[in-house]
């Protein structure tokens, strides 16, 4: 009998063996080593559909990681992934303007109590919408020294095309002494292209980081 090669087992669930072999994803129940049934195909896909774009969002987003390689993230953005594709949401012929799996998914110790928004404007391009900084009565001292620090990575990923990874890096220093500052719109330069998902990162005074809204075209 011929011998596997470059086969690892990812795990066993219920009778089921996850595998990869070369660079793609496969099930298979315990001892059918026949071909794969329809499903099967079909999980196999979103897994390594979804392990393929989450392994390119890391790559955008390391800066904002404690540990780039740090492989409990990783699972955990896999399984966040394989969420939305087994939603059936990226063969929808409309935009996708909220992926619920990914918003307020956590890089180290949870994303800001700030609600920070990703959203597109009537041109049909995309912005981050920061709310109003309007407390009557501010915690003193101010958190942070009364400075917020925001560090923001957009990231788009074709879903077809691995070598198709597009992304923006900015920061906006904001002051705030308890004086109200109303809400505000920071313009992102990078379109949201079809077929694409995106991904937007906030980082907060590079204490708390996570996503902050997906959408996909």
């Amino acid at each position: 009998m011929a011998r596997q090669i470059n086969t690892r087992i990812i795990g066993t669930f219920n009778g089921v063996i996850y595998y990869k072999w070369r660079n793609d994803y496969y099930l298979r129940i315990k001892g059918n080593t026949g071909r794969q049934a329809p499903v099967a195909k079909t999980q196999s896909h979103i897994l390594g559909q979804a392990a393929a774009v989450s392994a390119r969002l890391r790559a955008c987003f390391s800066t904002m990681l404690s540990k780039p390689t740090n492989r409990g993230l990783m699972y955990r953005l896999n399984n966040a992934l394989q969420q939305w594709l087994r939603t059936g949401g990226s063969a929808s012929a409309m935009p996708v303007n909220d992926i619920a799996s990914l918003n307020g998914f956590s890089f180290r110790k949870g994303i800001s109590p700030l609600t920070i928004k990703l959203g597109r404007r009537q041109d049909g391009g995309l912005s981050l919408y920061l709310p109003a900084f309007d407390s009557p009565n501010p915690i003193s001292p101010l958190p942070f020294k009364g400075r917020i620090q925001l560090s923001v990575i957009i990231a788009s990923c074709s879903l077809t095309n691995r070598s198709e990874v597009n992304m923006f890096e900015t920061s906006l220093d904001i002051s705030y002494n308890g004086i109200p500052i109303p809400e505000q719109e920071l313009q992102l330069p990078l379109p949201a292209k079809p077929g694409c998902i995106t991904v937007a990162a906030v980082s907060i005074n590079k204490q708390a980081a996570g996503i902050v809204g997906a959408l996909y075209n």
